[in-house]
């Protein structure tokens, strides 16, 4: 972060980019927000990027090398256009404070490295402008695939909390619901891998007991062609919780279905049918994969939960789950999930994996 004696001139550059970013084009609406963290190029290693965001400020530090291959950073700061796109100027300094030297003040050249342009495309991809050229950067996985070639089933192992928007069904009580999915094994033998878990019976043990396994067991796997990730819950005797969703680093954004089982093929005639309604749903990260395989790591203490593991959301949605929430065309439009193409063998072979 630049020192204060710069973040005046920063700010002032910033709020003269305001009108100009305020006119240019808005991005689509997009549902998701771009994650903060570290970027890269996996093709140019040795390069990369930190961003922040905040509220709807955008902070970027870009570190690079001068052509004579002495080390470079530039950085950028201001709103937000929308979601998903930043527009700026980057700035390079000189001068200041050297390793295990007395502090002294860099000299900032506000703008010496050009304009920058950032387009995310979802929460960890996105293309980033700068010097004249435009490169595919992603956030960087430092942890959180520990398998060669694993995709993008190891991240989910942890523990999940999940809110669900009912708003659109009168017919519920509430508008808002919350669920909690832990997973805690990756089962290489399918193709593609599957992870496995539960419908946790409370939010504090960040694991899954004998009777949630055995009343509510949960697996997913990650269709790597269109970056989704499919779950499918045990939800109670009689119907499936089945939500497609896309993962970021922490987070994720996308939709439940609740299925009846009594379908001779819920994946066809439920998840691919409209008459089945779509709800929307978000979920984050509430313990680390650390905390669920061995009881230490990051988590969240103070989380809440359904009060019983034999609550479902089909007790919540009752008699509407063919009812109002969101038809195919909504979803398509909102997430970019097109139900209609859904993996349909791999989604039968997930639902017999927890079907009791």
């Amino acid at each position: 972060m630049p020192p204060p004696i710069l973040l005046e001139a920063l700010m002032r550059h910033a709020r003269s980019a305001l009108i100009a970013t305020l006119l240019a084009a808005a991005s689509n609406a997009s549902a998701f927000t771009p994650e903060n963290g570290t970027w890269w190029n996996p093709q140019e290693p040795g390069t990369g990027f930190l961003f922040e965001i905040q509220d709807n400020f955008f902070f970027l530090a870009a570190y690079y090398f001068a052509a004579d291959g002495r080390p470079m950073f530039y950085t950028s700061q201001g709103p937000l256009n929308g979601n998903a796109r930043f527009v700026g100027e980057l700035s390079t300094f000189s001068g200041g404070q050297c390793l295990g030297c007395p502090w002294r003040a860099p000299v900032a050249q506000i703008g010496a490295g050009g304009p920058v342009e950032i387009v995310f495309d979802t929460e960890t991809t996105a293309r980033i402008t700068m010097g004249g050229r435009t490169t595919n950067i992603e956030r960087f996985d430092y942890y959180l695939t520990r398998t060669q070639g694993d995709l993008k089933n190891d991240m989910m192992i942890g523990e999940w909390q999940l809110t669900i928007d009912f708003s659109a069904n009168t017919s519920i009580g509430y508008p808002f619901y919350g669920d909690v999915l832990v997973f805690q094994t990756v089962d290489r033998a399918p193709n593609p891998d599957v992870f496995d878990g539960c419908r946790a019976a409370n939010s504090l043990d960040g694991r899954c007991s004998q009777a949630a396994i055995r009343d509510h067991d949960a697996s997913g796997f990650y269709q790597s062609s269109t970056r989704e990730h499919y779950l499918v819950v045990n939800d109670d005797p009689n119907n499936f919780a089945y939500y497609v969703v896309k993962t970021g680093t922490y987070q994720f954004d996308g939709i439940v279905k609740i299925c009846p089982k009594s379908l001779s093929n819920p994946t066809t005639q439920c998840l691919q049918s409209s008459s089945y309604r779509a709800y929307p749903v978000r979920g984050h990260r509430t313990a680390s994969r650390n905390f669920v395989l061995n009881g230490s790591g990051p988590n969240e203490p103070d989380k809440h939960a359904p009060a019983s593991a034999h609550w479902s959301l089909a007790s919540a949605v009752g008699d509407g789950i063919e009812a109002a929430g969101m038809d195919h065309a909504a979803v398509k439009a909102r997430f970019g999930f097109d139900l209609d193409q859904v993996p349909v063998e791999q989604l039968q072979a997930l639902t017999e994996r927890v079907a009791h």
